[in-house]
């Protein structure tokens, strides 16, 4: 049987690897976010919930652990935190229930690195003397509109330099996002207050860059969970016999980072032309081999020359899995 952990660690360090070599000197944004694979519950017990590590400008997954049966998230993603290699400074991007001042401890003072934080009720003492901070007289410091979905959204962010008094270790910024949000079809407007803090200064976290990262955060539902949903079918997937249903779920993150380096945006339409192509399957599990040196080695090997032409692929046939066709389906 697999070792999830130990599957997650040659994972995770391969994809960091590359993460850390596309860009070896600057900050590198993560998000750090959980799912429930509903499909996987047990008869008197959860289901499977796991914690990943995405790093959103790559959109690779760079790690994954499961969180423990009567536990929660909190020392699930503190114990991912100190999987991360300390050679590189990562920009931490969290929800509110882990704005917990042992986290911010880990990611500053021992991983080096730098955190951006939601805060709500859950931290009642520092959400109370953020709100009572003057706002009112604070300028707008950028502001973002998107359309899409039959909705228009504004948001708009002002930031004030963090005081000794706020309560948080290593917070540098104080940051408020006003989302305004109207309903094309029925006029319906809204208004959503966030509160976050920052722990680098604005010299080196500009308003527009922590709009991009709080943008790139909630991002995650779409870039990561709604595909392992919708693409995968995971939280219909039954499999709940020991580790299985963790070890599928990052052989899933592994399969959308490998379709993403390959230079993928359409995930399914991915899956479906690899599933298809024999030459796109080895160059993803192998980038490193080039495509002609597969072609060459495919051509040496009758048992795999035996599997794309039969049956039905006879060569004289035109389609994505015949040697006729098959390099201009990639």
């Amino acid at each position: 049987m697999l070792d999830p952990a130990d599957l997650n660690a040659r994972m995770g360090s391969y994809f960091t690897a590359h993460v850390a070599s596309s860009d070896p000197s600057g900050l590198v944004p993560i998000a750090l976010d959980g799912k429930m694979l509903r499909g996987a519950l047990r008869a008197k017990a959860t289901a499977t919930h796991l914690v990943s590590v995405f790093a959103y400008r790559a959109r690779l997954v760079l790690g994954q652990l499961a969180v423990a049966e009567k536990s929660n998230e909190i020392p699930c993603v503190r114990a991912l935190l100190t999987l991360l290699p300390g050679s590189l400074r990562w920009l931490v991007t969290v929800d509110a229930m882990h704005t917990q001042v042992v986290t911010a401890k880990l990611i500053c003072a021992t991983l080096k690195s730098h955190y951006l934080m939601i805060v709500k009720s859950n931290q009642a003492k520092i959400l109370a003397r953020i709100t009572a901070l003057p706002w009112a007289e604070v300028p707008a410091a950028a502001t973002d509109d998107s359309r899409g979905h039959g909705r228009v959204e504004t948001r708009t962010l002002q930031i004030i330099t963090a005081a000794r008094g706020i309560g948080f270790p290593y917070a540098k910024q104080i940051i408020r996002i006003t989302r305004e949000r109207l309903i094309t079809a029925t006029d319906q407007r809204s208004v959503e207050v966030v509160y976050a803090i920052c722990s680098l200064p604005f010299e080196h976290a500009r308003p527009t860059a922590i709009m991009t990262w709080m943008r790139q955060h909630w991002g995650i539902e779409n870039s990561l969970h709604w595909i392992r949903d919708v693409t995968f079918d995971e939280d219909r997937h039954r499999a709940h016999t020991g580790n299985g249903a963790q070890v599928l779920a990052t052989l899933r993150n592994t399969a959308i980072n490998l379709h993403r380096l390959n230079g993928a945006d359409n995930i399914a339409e991915a899956c479906r032309i690899t599933a298809l192509t024999a030459n796109r399957r080895l160059d993803l599990l192998n980038p490193q081999f080039p495509s002609s040196q597969a072609s060459n080695q495919q051509r040496r090997s009758p048992a795999l020359r035996w599997r794309l032409s039969s049956p039905g692929a006879d060569s004289s046939r035109r389609g994505p899995g015949c040697w006729a066709t098959r390099s201009s389906a990639r």
